[in-house]
């Protein structure tokens, strides 16, 4: 049983409710083992928007009822997300949610995932819960890793952060605005931070500056598709030198239209960096060598 429950742990959410436990009964027994339950990404059968499998028919949802014999007018993301949740026991250590995510769901998350290290945040959650991310930061005191993918408050984000989240080390914030008071804020509040995205970012060079001067432990600085500064910036080149891997493609000293293109800025998508490392496709690798999300670290 626990071999196959190790085994299990490996394969995605969709096959571990609709594939794996209708095998037969030692697989079903197998696959309700919390340790399948570790990694939970939602994004992978939830859809974006609260309003997409409402209005439209959900190819997973219909086959979750019809496997499960419920009323599909009784289902509900919030409902859903607790049964899931529920089957790690409190033992889950990454979590991405998904965009339809609703308060009582992301409330319910931080009552029984206290364990959790890897937290993903969509813009959707970011945007209409930006106070209830700050109130809820407290619980989770084994956080080591944060992505945002909306523009929050740096500072009131980590206040909370700095004195709850001991481990903490990485940070991935989507667009966000870095001036002085916000770099100053990551400096001295996790001044011990190795991983940090700012892709898009507004920040300017002073306060670019400030990171790569403060935060002596960085091996992982990503500022790509910046406004603020010039990615062939030679003095920001040399203070990032001793950094492993550091990324400011395409950042420019200011905003201007591209006259030669449809497209009437840099920020025309966010395909180019929707699957990179900071967007936790790949996971990561907590400080017990244990690896969050992806699926196997091979």
């Amino acid at each position: 049983m626990d071999c196959l429950a190790t085994v299990f742990e490996k394969v995605g959410m969709e096959s571990l409710l609709l594939n794996i436990p209708f095998v037969c009964k030692s697989w079903y027994k197998a696959s309700l083992s919390p340790c399948c339950w570790l990694s939970l990404d939602f994004t992978e059968i939830l859809p974006k928007y609260y309003y997409t499998w409402v209005e439209n028919d959900s190819c997973f949802v219909n086959r979750f009822v019809d496997e499960y014999r419920i009323d599909k007018m009784r289902f509900t993301v919030a409902g859903f997300m607790k049964l899931v949740i529920h089957r790690s026991k409190g033992h889950a250590t990454f979590l991405r949610l998904p965009g339809c995510c609703t308060l009582e769901a992301f409330k319910y998350v931080a009552d029984v995932c206290p364990g959790l290290k890897a937290l993903c945040l969509p813009s959707e959650v970011v945007f209409l819960q930006r106070t209830m991310i700050i109130e809820l930061i407290e619980k989770w005191e084994n956080l080591e890793s944060l992505s945002l993918k909306s523009r929050i408050n740096i500072a009131e984000l980590l206040s909370p952060i700095s004195l709850h989240c001991k481990n903490f080390r990485r940070l991935d914030i989507h667009g966000a605005s870095v001036g002085e008071d916000a770099a100053l804020s990551i400096v001295k509040l996790v001044p011990n931070i190795e991983h940090l995205s700012l892709r898009r970012a507004r920040i300017p060079r002073g306060s670019l500056i400030t990171i790569l001067r403060g935060c002596k432990k960085l091996v992982c600085l990503d500022v790509s598709g910046c406004i603020g500064f010039d990615e062939e910036d030679e003095e920001i080149s040399k203070l990032a030198s001793h950094i492993t891997s550091f990324s400011c493609l395409g950042s420019r000293p200011r905003l201007y239209y591209d006259y030669d293109s449809d497209s009437q800025d840099y920020y025309d998508s966010d395909d180019d960096y929707e699957d990179d490392e900071y967007a936790g496709s790949d996971g990561y690798y907590s400080s017990d060598g244990y690896y969050c999300g992806g699926g196997s670290s091979d």
